[in-house]
């Protein structure tokens, strides 16, 4: 064979091989919900797996901001985390229903500050608003091509879950339907990642509807999937939330498709703090009005719904009324020591700030009250004061109450009028039969609760339950 031969038949073999597959990685996380104290952490763990694959992608699924005082109450609401955030070096984030929280101006600020890009497909701002988000972004690794198409959750009244005045101006479509429309993708890249925020369970839902798509890395319930749970064909991954871990997908991707795929849930308490995330995690809590003690907190609290109990007291107790009501979801912390409450641990309580709107209600529109919250807030049943309740809470979360009665023990008369007072998320989502619309106070339920705590000095609510709750997870 002459050496003319011998090279033509070696390019021929090398042609008739597959091409070998490239291994690409991406980080998902979601829910941080501005948990400053975690991020030193995170950076590390960051550091780490970049240190494997340089060119590994970092993507988040909304909810950056909204839960820690720091973030929220800065001059610039939110900007701590995004500083954070192009510290760490994020390739991309998803919007989630709380990037509203500080209204319009505040999320402009924040989308401009970041040196990561914003998607989302089905939602449209007001030209004049000048918020630059975009649908999908595509990123090249090793010679891969990566497409992420972002997806917002809307709640019942067709919105995110936030206060319609926050949403006011925008247009949301539903993100099943948008995401379908955008199969086209599937031919203009070689992996297609679809960023939610949609939830776990719609994320599942998801799945089967876009069969074509490779991965979903999701957010909005604090799901924590270990590893990944896959639906066909289709991966899907959530990493819980507040930065205690983080999602590493792994990608084979040979000849312009994913060959195989497998996911690992790394937790960030392990990790070392790096050192310059720290320093500036410091220089953002240094805030010495946040931290006031403002009374003690006698025994730990070890449930939600103790906090609850503890911020409904103070509502109901401040604004006179005879019940008041919190959707368990807008209580943002589960526990908390014996020992000091500070001015921003009322902050951690309630980031959102919620007025607090009273109406008059029968004891029939109550009822119909209590059961329409957890359809709004998808964190349970909701803590009350004034009253306690028996319920059976369904998948779905719908919520069957089998007894009410008032502080002494007596029933609810279904015929009489009680004043009652509730958050305004609730007040304006909430479907229910009322003839009262009600009326807003002006005074954030957090408010009350700084006002009760000072008049107070020390509390104790560990072991205060007053929502009984039976779940029915077998119904739908």
């Amino acid at each position: 064979m002459t050496a003319l031969r011998r090279i033509l038949s070696a390019a021929l073999l090398c042609l008739a091989l597959p091409a070998a597959a490239e291994e690409i990685t991406v980080l998902g996380i979601n829910d941080m919900h501005a948990a400053l104290d975690n991020m030193p952490k995170l950076a590390t763990l960051v550091k780490q797996e970049r240190a494997r694959d340089p060119q590994a992608l970092l993507l988040s699924a909304g909810d950056n901001r909204t839960g820690n005082p720091y973030s929220d109450m800065h001059p610039r609401s939110g900007w701590p985390m995004v500083a954070l955030m192009n510290h760490i070096g994020f390739n991309l984030s998803a919007l989630g229903n709380h990037s509203f929280d500080g209204g319009k101006e505040a999320l402009r600020d924040l989308i401009d500050s970041a040196e990561f890009r914003v998607v989302c497909a089905n939602m449209e701002a007001p030209d004049k608003e000048r918020i630059l988000t975009q649908p999908y972004r595509i990123f090249q690794r090793k010679g891969v091509t990566i497409c992420v198409l972002g997806l917002l959750q809307l709640g019942p009244n067709g919105i995110p879950d936030v206060l319609p005045e926050k949403a006011a101006g925008f247009s949301f479509r539903n993100p099943f339907e948008v995401a379908r429309e955008y199969k086209w993708l599937r031919e203009r890249c070689d992996v297609l990642i679809l960023l939610t925020h949609l939830g776990f369970e719609d994320d599942v839902e998801l799945a089967k509807q876009c069969p074509w798509a490779d991965v979903i890395v999701g957010g909005h319930s604090h799901t924590k999937v270990n590893g990944a749970h896959m639906e066909g064909g289709v991966m899907v991954t959530q990493a819980g939330n507040s930065a205690h871990h983080l999602t590493r997908i792994t990608l084979d991707v040979q000849d312009g498709r994913v060959v195989s795929k497998r996911a690992e849930l790394l937790p960030t308490a392990p990790c070392e703090p790096d050192a310059d995330t720290a320093r500036m995690v410091r220089e953002f809590m240094n805030e010495p009005a946040l931290n006031e003690e403002i009374a003690r907190n006698a025994t730990p609290i070890t449930a939600r719904e103790e906090l609850g109990c503890l911020f409904t007291d103070a509502v109901r107790e401040i604004t006179g009324a005879d019940v008041s009501i919190v959707n368990i979801g807008g209580i943002r912390i589960d526990s908390f020591p014996a020992g000091p409450i500070r001015l921003c641990d009322v902050f951690r309580i309630d980031p959102f700030g919620n007025d607090t709107v009273t109406l008059q209600l029968t004891g029939r529109e109550l009822r119909g009250l209590i059961t329409a919250i957890p359809l709004i807030d998808h964190h349970g049943a909701p803590a009350v004061s004034g009253i306690s309740y028996s319920a059976i809470l369904h998948q779905g979360n719908r919520m069957d109450i089998t007894d009410i009665k008032m502080a002494d023990g007596s029933p609810l008369d279904p015929e009489k009028s009680y004043t009652v007072t509730v958050a305004s998320f609730a007040a304006s989502s909430a479907q229910f039969p009322h003839r009262d619309p009600g009326r807003a106070l002006h005074l954030p339920g957090r408010d009350c609760l700084i006002q009760y705590l000072r008049k107070h000095g020390r509390v104790d609510y560990a072991g205060t339950r007053r929502a009984h709750i039976t779940r029915n997870p077998q119904s739908k």
